[in-house]
């Protein structure tokens, strides 16, 4: 792998580690080549984001991330989060990525690259087995080590991306749809970001070009087929599928796994049809999406610039999620002047879409039981100063694993799931899909609680919002 001399400003040693090189920056951080006391080479990323919460959500993911089986991943070897700048170590994999790899010597073909396809597949399946959504599958986080292929920063993306209100964590020529539409990624799409990497890998290009603007590349995805042109036929097939604009339609990355095996098994389907390039009749100089014939009717266009992006049940004015999510559903219903839509019904939104499959096996102690009320405030989001607030409803029953929680301000409601608790520290999951808001999705995310003279300290953020804050008293 090419590596640069390092800055004045870099430092030589990262805890035991000696510095050796740069290896490259991103916006999430910067990569050092560094060596151990044996002389044994390591991977050493050092991130920029390094507040208290930041701290502690990379602490988990990391955990997670090292229960991944290392065969076509690049191992975790050390974690920390106890210096100025929190860091992580992997094994370091000697070798071009597949995007300079394409970008030097061209596609890959033949038996190149079906390995490649069935290594990061399996690869996939690995890390969504570890509990762990990779958030960045790209050419560029794909190594080529000389035994084989490697996937990398798989858990970094989550980790820091609460704490990055001015961008979207990742790179857009592979965002699912559903993530541009502002709901959290999940496992499907990491099997979208993996099909577009391998369409990449055939081809030389994203499935959805790259140019020549974002707006319009964002378009392409939420609304064009992708080109599949230059994909050998027997892989063309599963990759359209796996670039499905539905979520629900793609093959999860287990299934690739068996699949790619025995590429004559995958279902024959008419391929889609590439992207026209004429970008002049829909939303933002976008084509025009097409409706299926057992569609539900167009509903009326959103009549007003109103901006919703939400994690963890929390709405927050953001021009950029707005883009998005107008490109992905740009008949979105308008808000009514009269009033928001009723709670009862985002309630039973939330309800009917949460899951029925969580975790058990923690629950509530008798410190955090009973009906928390308060005020919650986030602050600005993307584009916006502004903060906004709701009042918020938790119930919490001792004894038992789920709970329910609802913001009244944003008519939003969700059933929850304690996932950890230490110490005065309670964390919950809320279950479910996006829900109708008072202006837009509610989307589920994570809450921290922290018992606080007598009453409960509030805490929440997700990718595209604003820090959110608040305390709850028991009723």
């Amino acid at each position: 792998m090419p590596h640069d001399p390092l800055d004045p400003s870099d430092p030589r040693s990262i805890g035991r580690y000696r510095v050796l090189a740069r290896l490259g920056e991103g916006g999430q951080g910067v990569v050092y080549l560094g060596a151990d006391a044996t002389g044994e080479q390591v991977a050493i990323k050092v991130l920029k984001h390094a507040d208290a919460s930041a701290r502690a959500r990379f602490a988990r993911e990391m955990a997670a991330a090292r229960q991944v089986d290392e065969f076509c991943t690049a191992a975790v070897r050390d974690v920390s989060v106890d210096g100025r700048e929190p860091y992580v170590v992997s094994e370091y994999i000697d070798g071009p990525s597949l995007a300079e790899r394409v970008r030097e010597r061209g596609p890959l073909s033949g038996g190149g690259l079906r390995r490649l396809a069935n290594s990061t597949a399996t690869a996939l399946a690995a890390i969504h087995a570890a509990g762990i959504v990779h958030r960045d599958f790209k050419p560029a986080n794909v190594l080529l080590g000389s035994d084989g292929p490697r996937v990398v920063d798989f858990g970094i993306a989550r980790s820091i991306d609460a704490e990055t209100h001015t961008q979207m964590v990742g790179t857009p020529a592979y965002f699912a749809p559903e993530w541009l539409a502002g709901r959290p990624p999940t496992p499907a799409s990491d099997v979208f970001a993996w099909a577009g990497t391998m369409v990449y890998a055939a081809t030389g290009r994203p499935p959805f070009g790259s140019g020549p603007s974002l707006p319009a590349l964002m378009n392409r995805i939420a609304h064009g087929p992708p080109d599949l042109a230059g994909v050998p036929p027997a892989l063309a097939g599963l990759l359209a599928e796996c670039l499905d604009k539905d979520p629900r339609r793609r093959p999860t990355a287990r299934d690739l796994m068996m699949r790619l095996v025995d590429l004559n098994a995958t279902p024959s389907q008419p391929l889609p049809q590439p992207w026209t390039g004429a970008e002049a009749t829909g939303p933002l100089g976008g084509a025009a999406p097409t409706v299926a014939a057992d569609a539900a009717p167009p509903r009326r266009r959103r009549t007003a610039v109103v901006a919703v992006a939400a994690a963890a049940a929390v709405l927050v004015v953001a021009a950029g999620v707005w883009l998005a999510s107008r490109l992905v559903s740009p008949d979105a219903p308008p808000v009514a002047a009269s009033g928001p839509p009723s709670a009862s019904a985002a309630s039973a939104s939330a309800s009917a879409s949460a899951s029925s499959s969580a975790p058990s096996g923690t629950v509530v102690p008798a410190a955090f039981a009973g009906t928390w009320k308060g005020t919650i405030v986030q602050e600005g989001g993307l584009t916006s100063s502004d903060s906004v607030r709701t009042p918020v409803t938790l119930t919490l029953k001792e004894g038992e694993s789920r709970g329910h929680v609802s913001y009244e301000g944003w008519n939003c409601a969700f059933d929850t799931q304690v996932t950890e608790i230490s110490g005065d520290v309670l964390t919950l999951r809320e279950l479910g899909g996006s829900a109708a808001g008072s202006g837009g999705f509610c989307v589920p995310g994570e809450v921290t609680l922290t018992r606080s003279g007598g009453g409960l300290a509030y805490s929440s953020g997700g990718a595209g919002t604003g820090d959110t804050t608040g305390d709850l008293r028991k009723t």
